[in-house]
């Protein structure tokens, strides 16, 4: 037996490594093989606070302020978003037909998107 820290640079790496091992839905799994974290700035304290329970509910997470989370009014907040390509897509999904998250979401998207790990 024996077991040793494994690391990939792309989706695409990730797939070739999990069909190496005769597994079904090779593609899906990749996606949450990679992890990026993402900074986003001067967000509006309640849109923090509600990216940052979607995060923790898909099980990814997201840090902003204090002042936010315990949302103190006119709060603004810089705030990282951490999670597997997977999480952001998820987030994309769920996410994107709120008008008032959608700006941060697709910005979120847009980064992940255009990473070297998401090809």
């Amino acid at each position: 037996m024996s077991a040793k820290k494994v690391a990939f640079q792309s989706v695409s790496e990730a797939t070739t490594a999990v069909e190496s091992l005769g597994a079904n839905n090779a593609a899906m799994m990749a996606g949450r093989a990679l992890h990026i974290n993402i900074r986003l700035t001067q967000v509006p304290g309640s849109e923090a606070k509600q990216i940052k329970t979607f995060y923790n509910e898909i099980g990814a997470e997201a840090a902003i302020s204090s002042a936010a989370y315990y949302e103190e009014e006119g709060a603004i907040t810089d705030m990282i978003v951490m999670g597997t390509i997977y999480h952001h897509r998820e987030a994309k999904r769920v996410l994107q037909t709120r008008d008032d998250l959608k700006k941060w979401i697709d910005v979120i998207s847009d980064v992940v998107e255009s990473s070297s790990e998401a090809k």
